[in-house]
């Protein structure tokens, strides 16, 4: 697959089949998630891929408890659709079935919000998704446990002293393909 034609084709999953991903795919996509660049080639990132079924229970139980708390939130925010709250909480209480969800974590945060930190790990998210799409795995780059403040309870439940919860990214075999959203127009120029 071409570079454009994967950034171009990569959409948001919030459906997917019941179908494992080879253990050889998933590795092959945190590798590249780590090819990612960074400030200073600091790689600030760590990565934690959850697949074993007990595992994606828990947090799914705790992703149950974040979808109670961006209730009122989704619901001020789309008043006139409630069809996008309810689609919302339940991709955030089931996970739309993913098979494997990775947490992304901040390695080391040189203070509470270490934004050239954040910028490094989001180019590694982007990887992590531009290559599951390139493997035909979906993907959908979630932050609601850190908005609504579940990101201390994820770093204590599965990867204590691995830095800081920034996102989590749902991955399985898409059993949907949602259409491209139309771009907003006026967001670069060239002069």
């Amino acid at each position: 697959m071409e570079t454009r034609e994967a950034i171009f084709g990569r959409r948001s999953i919030r459906k997917y089949l019941d179908k494992p991903i080879e253990p050889e795919v998933l590795q092959d996509i945190l590798e590249g998630a780590v090819m990612a660049p960074s400030a200073v080639n600091n790689q600030p990132w760590y990565f934690l891929a959850i697949k074993s079924q007990e595992q994606m229970e828990k947090l799914r139980g705790i992703f149950q408890e974040v979808s109670v708390k961006t209730k009122a939130v989704l619901e001020k925010r789309f008043p006139n659709n409630p069809e996008v709250v309810s689609e919302t909480l339940g991709f955030l209480t089931s996970l739309g079935n993913a098979r494997v969800c990775v947490l992304v974590f901040l390695l080391k945060p040189s203070k509470d919000y270490d934004i050239i930190a954040v910028e490094s790990t989001s180019a590694a998210i982007q990887n992590l998704c531009l290559v599951a799409y390139d493997k035909g795995i979906g993907s959908c780059w979630m932050t609601a446990p850190l908005s609504t403040g579940f990101g201390d309870v994820l770093e204590k439940t599965f990867a204590p002293g691995k830095g800081k919860f920034i996102a989590a990214v749902t991955l399985g075999y898409p059993a949907v393909s949602p259409q491209a959203p139309k771009r907003k127009a006026g967001r670069y120029e060239i002069i």
